[in-house]
């Protein structure tokens, strides 16, 4: 029940993408989101600061909640941690599974993800594809004995998908590093680039909300194809 809001959110979402409140270009009321979902205002208010956070909607006091002007493009949202599957909803999304292990925390890794050194982490790296061409390597290290299972059907498809609806994880938040490095021969091949041409990166480390950290992440994106939107709120 602690993640209802987040479940009302999802489907306002998709009934945002789905078209259903194009006409009036609003959402409904609190009064009648409530009387729908049948929770408490509090709920309703924490799943519509979700839709402002994802940059779907916006709050004009007094007159209600409005929906953003969509994207022309798909693009990679900064602020979510979703991942393809959510951001780029209009594209086919296809995942080969390069690497499915399990590892030993290394000095490095261990200080990152704030643990100890020799401790049990699934590693993957997986290249997504976006309509049949190369886009991304994702590389990613998860604590075991907080992801316990991964099998490549799960990493085929949406990781956070599982881990959200099957493990139940409350994933509170995440720092993300944003930077650029030449691609080496390897990774550059599995894009479809030339060796040293950019690739533009993104790290992330991710905590569940009480703050423990249980995954590190680092994509690396086709220079030619990756676009990143961050919306923000000013207040």
């Amino acid at each position: 029940m602690a993640v209802k809001y987040k479940e009302i959110a999802d489907e306002l979402e998709k009934d945002i993408r789905d078209g259903k409140f194009d006409e009036t270009k609003k959402l409904p009321t609190e009064e009648e989101l409530i009387k729908k979902y049948e929770v408490s205002r509090n709920t309703i208010r924490k799943a519509v600061t979700q839709l402002v956070n994802r940059g779907l909607v916006y709050q004009v006091q007094g007159s209600g909640m409005f929906l953003r002007e969509k994207s022309e493009t798909d693009f990679i949202n900064l602020g979510s941690l979703r991942g393809l599957t959510k951001d780029l909803t209009s594209k086919k999304i296809e995942t080969k599974i390069l690497a499915l292990h399990v590892v030993e925390a290394d000095e490095e890794i261990a200080k990152q993800l704030r643990c100890d050194t020799g401790t049990k982490l699934y590693y993957s790296k997986r290249l997504r594809l976006v309509e049949n061409e190369p886009f991304s390597i994702e590389i990613s290290y998860f604590k075991k004995d907080i992801v316990p299972y991964l099998n490549e059907d799960i990493a085929s498809n949406s990781i956070y998908s599982y881990l959200i609806e099957d493990l139940k994880l409350n994933i509170g938040f995440a720092d993300k590093v944003i930077n650029c490095e030449k691609i080496n021969e390897e990774n550059a091949d599995l894009l479809q680039v030339n060796p040293l041409d950019p690739a533009l990166i993104i790290e992330n480390t991710v905590c569940l909300t009480n703050g423990t950290i249980f995954e590190l992440s680092k994509s690396l994106f086709h220079y030619q194809k990756a676009k990143i939107l961050n919306r923000i709120n000013f207040k």
